[in-house]
């Protein structure tokens, strides 16, 4: 059973169809198909790399904040000690 060229897109659109399966049958030049291997290889190595990226920033973001909160937390803790220490030993001076 032969497929038209609008179902042997879809199926390759759809996952159905393996690349070299597609590249095979779709009726284009092997040099057609090439550059369409290539841009879909660069294309997915970009989005890998820009994924990678704003993992990055995100862990960079994440790390930043928690740096701020600790030190946020010690300011607070030092008074907060030193406040219960106070009341602590008020009754000793």
């Amino acid at each position: 059973m032969a497929y038209t060229q609008e179902q042997i897109e879809w199926l390759h659109d759809n996952g159905k169809m393996p690349d070299w399966a597609y590249f095979q049958q779709n009726g284009k030049t092997a040099q057609q198909n090439y550059v369409e291997a290539t841009r879909r290889a660069k294309e997915k190595i970009l989005k890998r790399y820009e994924e990678q990226q704003a993992e990055a920033r995100r862990k960079a973001e994440e790390k930043e904040l928690e740096k701020k909160l600790e030190a946020e937390l010690e300011k607070k803790l030092e008074k907060t000690l030193e406040k219960a220490l106070d009341d602590l030993l008020k009754g000793f001076k």
